[in-house]
Formats: structure tokens, sequence, C-alpha cells
């Protein structure tokens, strides 16, 4: 009675992993994965935080980001933005974004602070974080596009629908 449990078993866990490589689907990637986005004329390497989990959770703890390093927020909706610093032990810049990827406005925000960084406008579709100074660093400003295709591609990657995001 046991040997053909066993077997049976055995057959079992073959059958769930004999999936060949060229028919396997593409595995989806995390969070912790780096996507190239062109941000006016410089080359970034961003995090996709589109779950509510993601975006609550940002870049806290994260104790070093390097020049290229950083994360979009993507939101389904245009809306005014707060965000905030709790838990997160690095200065920040956070360019809010228009939905056709327009940097509408660039802000600072200091390590811990828990007073919210609001946009201006409530046309925000999008917030793309930085370490602190970079997007002066580089030249990124309001006016300035972010690479909507990198994003598209990016969410698509993350296992995404890229029309959710980015109509």
């Amino acid at each position: 009675m046991i040997r053909p449990l066993f077997l049976s078993l055995a057959l079992a866990l073959v059958a769930c992993d004999s999936r060949q490589a060229s028919s396997a689907p593409v595995a989806e990637l995390g969070l912790e994965t780096r996507f190239p986005v062109r941000m006016g004329q410089v080359l970034g390497q961003l995090r996709i935080a589109a779950t509510d989990l993601e975006k609550a959770r940002g870049l806290m703890g994260v104790t070093k980001l390097t020049d290229e390093e950083g994360m979009a927020f993507m939101y389904d909706a245009e809306m005014r933005m707060s965000f905030w610093m709790k838990d997160t032990p690095l200065d920040l810049d956070i360019a809010f974004i228009a939905r056709d990827g327009t940097v509408l406005e660039v802000r600072t925000m200091t390590s811990g602070d828990t007073e919210t960084t609001t946009s201006i406008t409530d046309q925000v579709r999008f917030a793309i974080e930085m370490r602190a100074g970079w997007f002066g660093h580089f030249g990124v400003k309001p006016g300035d596009k972010v690479n909507i295709d990198d994003l598209r591609a990016a969410l698509k990657a993350r296992g995404f629908d890229p029309k959710r995001f980015i109509p």
C-alpha cells in the first residue's frame, strides 16, 4: 500500500516540474527588480511599486541608493498625492508626474519626517523617488518628460496590465 502511494506522489512531483523551457511562461519579476526608465536625458533604474502594499512600503528601510536607483509609484487615476518619510533612512527627492510623463514638480523630503509632502496639483498620475539632489544634479526639472514606454515595459515585465496605469 505504501509503495503505490509513494509512486503516485513521486509521479505527481515530476509532472509538476516537467515544463519545457521553451513553453514556460516568463517568471513575474518582483519589486526588487530595477527597470531602465529615461527621465529627461538621463537613464535611471527604477523599482516599480504598483500594488497598495508596495506603494505603502516604498523605500522604507532602504539605506543606500546608487546614482541611478529609485522607485516609481504607479496609480490608476490622477490625484493630489501625499508621501511621507516614516522609517525611510535616506533623504529623497520626489517628482510628481502627469499622465503624459511630464514632470510637474520636484520636492525634497527629509529622512524620518512624518509630515506629508503633497503635490500642488491634483493632476498627478505617477511619482518617482530618487536620492536627495538627484533631479537637480542630473538636470531633470519640471517640464521634462519621463519615458512612458519605459514604464509600460516595466509594468508588463512585473506582470501588470500597463493600460491600468497608463492610458
